[in-house]
């Protein structure tokens, strides 16, 4: 490998490689989750500090994923809201709690959204998470790696039963990648919802909602192929940076 690379390339990873991406730096926002053990709970809070000189509107989800590891059995709870932040302003978002024992793995995790929908802070926490070996796995920097989570950011039932439809189909594909997948869905005119797919802020699927299971599952097929190929599309690039 060259001693010195051009500064073009260098770019080209920062932006283009999966590590770029999932190790992103935000610098407009700091997302923290603060977590106490008490007994068999996990008291869970999420905050947000503004860390500009100006004052800014977010969203957030604070999402928590429970697996009990002996039996497979999983479970979703998810607080949401809007935010106006002062300058240089620290505040609590959200507060939850979740049962914990020994046989459970718990993932928390909190993402902050601009005006745009845009992730512009992220944190996460594992407790219990199951040991493999890593000989010839790739560790994230963090020490902590989330594979294959798909975020429900839907309103409705129509909205949810896509997003099992969708999950079902993600979940055959074995995407390992520690991206972040959003199933997000917004009132429209009438009664219509618009429903997207986003991979952090990349939009991968979008489309109107309407009663129709068959409709719901091709649009379920759709957007995991688009999937399946963005990341292929992003393993190629990856290795065509390697190669530098």
């Amino acid at each position: 490998m060259k001693k010195y690379l051009n500064i073009i390339v260098v770019c080209f990873f920062v932006f283009f490689s999966e590590n770029g991406f999932s190790q992103a730096v935000y610098k407009e926002v700091k997302a923290k989750i603060e977590v106490k053990e008490v007994e068999n709970l996990l008291l869970i809070t999420g905050t947000v500090e503004n860390l500009k000189s100006e004052f800014k509107n977010i969203s957030y989800k604070l999402s928590v994923f429970k697996k009990n590891k002996s039996n497979s059995n999983k479970s979703t709870n998810a607080q949401d809201g809007r935010v106006t932040l002062e300058p240089i302003q620290k505040v609590e978002l959200s507060k939850t709690q979740v049962n914990y024992s020994k046989t459970d793995e718990v993932i928390i995790m909190l993402l902050i959204y601009d005006e745009s929908n845009a992730i512009i802070g992220k944190d996460r926490i594992v407790f219990g998470e199951e040991t493999e070996s890593n000989e010839g796995k790739s560790v994230p920097v963090d020490g902590i790696e989330m594979i294959g989570i798909v975020a429900n950011d839907t309103k409705t039932k129509l909205g949810n039963d896509y997003y099992d439809m969708f999950y079902a189909q993600y979940s055959k594909l074995k995407i390992h990648t520690s991206k972040i997948v959003t199933v997000q869905e917004e009132l429209t005119f009438g009664r219509t919802t618009k429903i997207t797919i986003l991979v952090d802020s990349d939009i991968i699927e979008e489309f109107i909602s309407r009663p129709d299971e068959d409709f719901l599952k091709y649009m379920a097929e759709s957007a995991s192929s688009k999937l399946f190929k963005y990341f292929k599309d992003l393993e190629k690039q990856n290795k065509i940076i390697t190669q530098y």
